[in-house]
């Protein structure tokens, strides 16, 4: 989502006019969920998706109504049988797409976009409000407006006085919010920090677990104590840590939202990294090996006392059952059940 909005802000650096198109609302087996972006220039390249298909194409092709009349609309659409078929769904699905024209000397849009960009690169919260019709036949203005978790404003802020907070903290994802006499809708969306990864060991499977997970939208960070594994170098898009030994650990943030994979080279590395992650509130802790090693480090931390129920969140062995070998299969098997345990804390 963060290159959509980068792309955004250099569109309007270029002069350049853009039409967003975000999904509102979806129901069964719709490609994206709610909340997806894509930004279409007049050329019809995009950046982001709403899903392929047919659904994506003709989003594109409404497009051109937009830059035309230089203003919105919103749009719902029903998969078919056929068009389900061909977007490779299980069944049909229904919602709809807000269509918004963001025109290339609209600056005061650009700052939103670039509040919206930084929170989420340095791993923030905060809210971005699109203003529309409430008739849903066209938008006479766009406006947007984003609020940080600290309160900060860029933009116009479009909520009633004194019920702004009231409003957000209700939000989960997305919603549509109006005041009865007011002739405009407000999409609010809660914009979530990236899910961080803590990786330790830097290994051959870490640093194919790494990449892929970088590739799914996930901020990563790697922990060895091997100054040879846990480099810049090996891993230039990641945070480093390179560490004395797994019982000296520096002041990691772990927080409930937290990711937590352990791939160090030995049964002890991993049994001080996990017995360390223990003690945090991490929403997912894994640990690689075999039953035999993980029975071995179990029965260990019961011998000094960890209760039953902390060792009873650890996933070992970890990973999806794929029935990999090498290490590019196993991270897909890693990577594969992260995206399925973020997609529990939404």
């Amino acid at each position: 989502m963060q290159e959509v909005y980068r792309a955004i802000i250099d569109s309007i650096e270029k002069n350049e006019d853009t039409v967003l198109v975000t999904i509102i609302e979806n129901v069964c087996s719709s490609p994206r969920s709610s909340g997806a972006k894509m930004l279409v220039h007049k050329d019809h390249t995009i950046v982001g998706t709403v899903g392929g298909g047919p659904l994506e194409a003709n989003a594109i092709h409404n497009a051109d109504a937009v830059f035309t009349r230089k203003s919105g609309f919103t749009k719902r659409y029903l998969m078919n049988g056929t068009d389900a078929a061909k977007s490779e769904m299980i069944c049909g699905g229904y919602g709809a797409i807000l269509l918004t024209y963001i025109s290339g000397s609209d600056h005061p849009a650009a700052e939103v976009f670039r509040a919206v960009a930084d929170s989420i690169e340095n791993r923030k919260k905060g809210w971005l409000i699109t203003t529309y019709a409430k008739d849903k036949e066209h938008l006479t203005q766009n406006e947007y407006c984003f609020i940080s978790e600290a309160g900060e404003v860029t933009g116009r802020n479009p909520l009633p006085q004194g019920k702004s907070s009231d409003i957000l903290s209700a939000i989960k994802h997305l919603a549509i919010h109006s005041e009865e006499d007011d002739p405009e809708n407000l999409l609010i969306e809660k914009l979530q920090k990236k899910k961080t990864v803590y990786i330790f060991g830097g290994g051959h499977v870490a640093k194919e677990t790494e990449m892929l997970a970088r590739y799914v939208d996930f901020q990563t960070v790697i922990i060895d104590d091997r100054v040879e594994f846990a480099n810049n170098e090996r891993f230039p898009e990641s945070e480093v840590f390179v560490v004395p030994s797994f019982t000296e650990l520096p002041d990691l943030p772990v927080d409930e939202e937290s990711f937590v994979v352990i791939l160090t080279r030995g049964h002890l590395g991993d049994y001080d990294a996990l017995k360390a992650m223990l003690d945090t509130q991490a929403f997912y802790i894994g640990m690689i090996g075999s039953l035999y090693k993980r029975n071995l480090i179990f029965e260990r931390l019961k011998r000094e006392g960890v209760p039953q129920e902390q060792i009873d969140r650890v996933i070992s062995p970890i990973g999806l059952k794929l029935n990999g070998e090498t290490p590019e299969e196993i991270a897909v098997s890693i990577v594969s059940q992260l995206i399925l345990e973020r997609s529990r804390l939404k």
